[in-house]
């Protein structure tokens, strides 16, 4: 697929990366940290936790926001928030973001059947499968991709991307991303409670790439970023991807393997795209 990014100038470029990195994991690991010492000491929080982990993972986009502003000014936060109200992007690029992450997460359980495991049971979710769309929203505006993406794709991938190329700099920004939920896997309330760490860094870092992939693609949309990040948590409920939902890790291995097979061709696709746009 025909990549039609192209790069335009961007004052948040220097902003300190550094700063911005240890404002946001210390703001956000301050909000969860009175979570993970309930969880192991008993005590009764005041408000639900739910509410505190709404609050840290608004911390990306916050601090984005705000370190864009301080070192770019107002005009350059102006453009950072107009990158979510880019829309008028191939609808392709609307299936990849909404389907993909579903259509990786089913061939993955067809995988495991194959191979012996069992079949889930979808017949229990029946009405939530009507309900996918309005959970999407709902994820995208409290579940992650609303206060995260301004600041990963819209602040910090830039960034990297002045420094290595764009390959090394979904890596870069996949480990981040993956170490920034670390706090999370000891808060029961967490989507990421019970998964094991090292699962979750190796699907982190394809999801990654991926998503530089369509962030790209789509002309720097935030919004197609968001509704792929959306996307992925909202399809993992209802399609039983995580361990304790399927009753093996084999699923999740497999989402794994699929995830880095297609982030690999979405790479070479990349690449393809700017050898031709060289020759032309």
């Amino acid at each position: 697929m025909q990549q039609t990014h192209s790069r335009r100038p961007n004052a948040s470029y220097s902003f300190p990366l550094t700063a911005y990195l240890l404002v946001t994991f210390c703001s956000a690991w301050l909000i969860w940290l009175p979570l993970v010492v309930a969880e192991y000491t008993g005590f009764v929080m005041p408000v639900p936790p739910i509410v505190l982990i709404v609050l840290g993972s608004f911390m990306p986009t916050l601090i984005a926001l705000l370190f864009s502003w301080r070192y770019s000014g107002v005009n350059e936060l102006r453009r950072l928030l107009g990158q979510a109200l880019i829309w008028r992007v191939s609808p392709i690029w609307y299936g990849i973001a909404i389907f993909g992450p579903a259509l990786v997460m089913l061939l993955a359980t067809g995988g495991h059947v194959l191979l012996g495991g069992t079949t889930p049971d979808y017949v229990p979710f029946g009405t939530r499968w009507l309900l996918v769309a309005v959970n999407l929203f709902l994820v995208l505006l409290i579940g992650g991709p609303l206060g995260e993406e301004f600041g990963w794709r819209g602040l910090v991938l830039p960034a990297l991307e002045r420094r290595v190329s764009p390959l090394w700099a979904s890596l870069l920004l996949g480990l981040i991303w993956a170490v920034w939920h670390l706090p999370l896997f000891f808060v029961s309330a967490s989507a990421q409670y019970g998964l094991s760490f090292g699962l979750y860094v190796l699907l982190t870092i394809p999801l990654t790439i991926l998503i530089t992939w369509v962030y790209h693609g789509s002309g720097d949309s935030l919004l197609l970023v968001m509704l792929f990040h959306s996307a992925v948590n909202t399809w993992s409920g209802p399609l039983q991807i995580s361990p304790e939902a399927a009753g093996s890790t084999r699923p999740f291995a497999l989402i794994i393997i699929f995830a880095w097979v297609v982030a690999l061709l979405a790479v070479i696709s990349q690449r393809r795209g700017r050898a031709h746009k060289t020759l032309d």
